[in-house]
């Protein structure tokens, strides 16, 4: 029987993940503290495990080795998933509507968007499944379900659930097991979606600033001679923590900043792509002002296409990536298509940027995904480019004998 300390919060879900997979597997668990020692876990991580002979960290690792759970592929997909495109959605739209930060309301709007989006495609392909990876429970089951229980408490409410039964018929199979059950109570599912509380948070903001450190020596300031009363300026409007923390970063250089200047403006093309006929307007558009000196043109296709499995997960793949180039979008534009069907799929796509050469290196925030793709520069003057611009940016055509499935604007 496994036994040791964890360290972390109880009423956090990545803890609570690991301590249903102990009752699982009948470990003996000790919560140890909310802070992991520093000579054991260097890098501060939570939660974290120590059974005198091995120290883990990660609320996955360590529930696959208690509750001694199988990781499979087909459950290693679903792990995946949850944690790099799933989670994300769910704490940018769980967090700022519970009064834990203050962010721009369109941010929180794009994560709830891409949440129900991904939870919509989740639904689907639980008509027939009672549980994620095969007839029985799984990690998979107790990494996702958890995964998915701030939203469930927070913002999914009684419309969502009608909208989507399959996955709250399978995320209420999850928590009421008995092994949850006896770590989570019974899950009070949201009424409503929970709003933003500007009191509160000023509440919450108060306390952090009463507990920073304060200079307390005394200065003698020099008298300052009586000046004519100025008439008193406004006010200056007071910086959310969300703000103040993005004014205190360091501001990077743009990548484009030495580039010489151009003809081509590429918000007006956006401009004509997203309000115009794609085929007699905005193309148009773009070959009319494309500055091919100034800007090119780039085939990206996804090199491990027997990777892919699921549909909704090979797009999930696209918007992570996408997201993660958020700040190329001033200087770039791309229309990326997933091809053919469940567990035979591949990814390509029309990507436009600025320069003649690959873009991603001029950013270290740009080189994340990149390298998972070939990259061929396209001649912008030849007939076969401008057919597969056609086609990729009205996601119609033959796309040379692959079957268009979906696709996702990069703008």
């Amino acid at each position: 029987m496994a036994k040791g300390k964890l360290y972390g919060s109880a009423t956090n879900f990545r803890v609570q993940k690991v301590l249903i997979a102990a009752k699982l597997g009948k470990a003996e668990v000790e919560l140890a503290g909310e802070h992991p020692p520093a000579d054991k876990f260097p890098l501060g991580q939570v939660p974290a495990f120590d059974d005198g002979e091995r120290q883990l960290f990660g609320s996955d690792a360590i529930a696959a080795f208690l509750g001694k759970l199988t990781v499979c592929p087909g459950v290693l997909q679903w792990l995946q998933w949850s944690e790099s495109s799933l989670l994300p959605n769910v704490l940018g739209y769980v967090l700022p509507s519970v009064s834990a930060a203050a962010l721009d309301g369109a941010v929180v709007a794009a994560y709830k968007a891409e949440l129900y989006a991904q939870l919509a495609l989740l639904d689907k392909y639980l008509v027939s499944r009672t549980y994620l990876a095969g007839e029985r429970l799984s990690l998979a089951d107790i990494s996702v379900a958890l995964n998915l229980l701030p939203a469930f408490q927070h913002v999914l409410d009684g419309a969502f659930r009608k909208a989507n039964v399959n996955v709250t018929r399978w995320f209420q199979t999850v928590v009421n097991q008995p092994a949850a059950k006896e770590v989570l109570g019974e899950v009070k599912l949201a009424e409503k979606v929970a709003a933003f509380n500007q009191a509160e948070f000023n509440k919450v903001a108060s306390k952090l600033a009463a507990a920073a450190p304060k200079d307390n020596k005394k200065k003698e300031e020099p008298k300052k001679k009586e000046e004519p009363k100025k008439k008193e300026a406004a006010p200056k409007e007071e910086l959310d923590l969300a703000d103040e923390a993005a004014a205190a970063e360091p501001k990077s250089k743009d990548p484009f900043a030495d580039f010489p200047k151009s003809s081509f403006n590429l918000d007006a093309f956006k401009r004509s792509y997203s309000n115009e006929d794609t085929l007699t307007k905005a193309i148009p558009h773009f070959w009319e002002n494309f500055d091919k000196e100034g800007w090119s043109i780039w085939y990206g296709e996804y090199k491990f296409p027997t990777e892919l499995t699921l549909s909704f997960m090979s797009c999930n793949l696209i918007s992570g990536m996408f997201q993660r180039l958020e700040k190329l979008k001033k200087s770039g534009f791309a229309s990326v298509c997933l091809f053919g069907t469940d567990n035979n799929s591949t990814i390509s796509g029309i990507w436009v940027w600025r320069g003649q050469e690959l873009v991603f290196p001029l950013s270290d925030d740009w080189q994340v995904d990149y390298e998972s793709y070939d990259w061929k520069k396209l001649n912008p003057d030849s007939e076969e480019t401008k057919k597969m611009v056609q086609e990729y940016f009205m996601w119609e055509g033959d796309f040379g004998g692959k079957t268009f499935n979906q696709g996702k604007i990069f703008k």
